[in-house]
């Protein structure tokens, strides 16, 4: 029975005992029922790996990996090397997904012959109307390569891996980034210049709940550090790639830049640069590299702001950072 499985779906748990059932529900109703669970239990705190356990007893296709390391990108590349199914999915745990979904997708992904297949995501606010971001017509599209990457990287398709159904085949030679955090954000680019073929269908099926107590919504200098370089990353991918070009080339380096600069000065208000000197000295050399760009290819005000930070250090600091540091807590992960 374990071979005949059509999709793989892998869940990381990681102190969501409050969540879970919920999330694991969903997946266990799902219209299609040749599904394998894979429940990725690491170090969790509360209650969360004795609910994993008791899924086990109760449903067959359940099964559960314990192990002794935290990470999102370290559960899902374990999940991955046991799961059985031709095509595999992702779910955080604290998450939720419509009946049809896997159906759905898997539908769209095998009649389209692609890689992968995306669908439409709610947000779910605790105690607030959830908000459709999307039109949802239904409707079933191959989406051209480039205006995905351009689409994502202009923030109107979410670089998520849990709104994706992917095949299982396609991880023989890709593995979500161990020890970084906003991996989705970090990479999915790059996941995307290998494929031949992406379908978009056009239905929201994935509910983010936001928890203010997330990883990506606690805001600690280490995490900002982190979603630093995936912004940056992407800034290096638009260079190396030629996705865009004229004023819409500037445009898009100027919306990355800005939430550099932005994650720059969130740290840089919580937390000295002597007790962060690694990431502080790495976030520096990065905009030092993006002012090797000619004048014109980016903002002036930006231009000028990085002047400030890598050239101008001792007075930047004094005038945006050492006073105003004062008003706030000092966090540290």
């Amino acid at each position: 029975m374990e071979n005949n499985y059509l999709i793989s779906v892998i869940i990381p748990v990681h102190n969501t005992a409050g969540y879970l059932r919920k999330c694991v529900e969903s997946v266990r109703n799902q219209s299609l029922k040749s599904i394998e669970i894979i429940l990725v239990e690491n170090l969790s705190s509360d209650n969360s790996a004795e609910i994993c356990d008791e899924y086990v007893r109760l449903d067959k296709r359940i099964r559960v990996l314990h192990l002794q390391e935290a990470g999102l990108s370290i559960a899902r590349n374990a999940g991955l090397k046991i799961a059985s199914a031709p095509y595999v999915g992702f779910i955080d745990s604290d998450d939720f997904v419509e009946p049809t979904m896997f159906q759905e997708m898997l539908d769209a992904l095998v009649n389209y012959e692609a890689d992968f297949v995306y669908c439409n995501y709610v947000f779910d606010y605790e105690g607030k109307e959830s908000i459709y971001p999307f039109r949802d017509s239904g409707l079933v599209e191959i989406y051209p390569l480039r205006d995905f990457l351009r689409d994502m990287m202009w923030e109107k398709i979410s670089c998520s891996f849990c709104t994706k159904l992917f095949r299982k085949d396609f991880f023989d030679t890709h593995e979500f980034p161990v020890g970084r955090l906003y991996e989705d954000r970090l990479v999915m680019h790059e996941w995307v210049l290998a494929c031949n073929r992406i379908v978009w269908l056009d239905k929201s099926f994935y509910h983010y709940v936001e928890r203010f107590d997330s990883i990506c919504h606690t805001i600690v200098p280490i995490n900002r550090y982190h979603f630093f370089l995936s912004q940056y990353e992407r800034l290096e991918f638009i260079n190396q790639h030629s996705l865009f070009e004229g004023k819409e080339l500037y445009d898009v380096r100027t919306m990355i830049i800005r939430i550099c600069l932005s994650i720059f000065k969130e740290i840089m208000l919580r937390v000295k640069p002597s007790d962060f000197r690694e990431p502080f000295e790495d976030m520096r050399q990065k905009f030092k590299k993006i002012l090797s760009l000619k004048e014109g290819e980016i903002d002036v005000r930006c231009r000028k702001r990085m002047k400030g930070i890598v050239y101008n250090w001792p007075i930047y600091n004094l005038i945006h950072f050492a006073f105003k540091r004062k008003k706030y807590s000092l966090i540290i992960l």
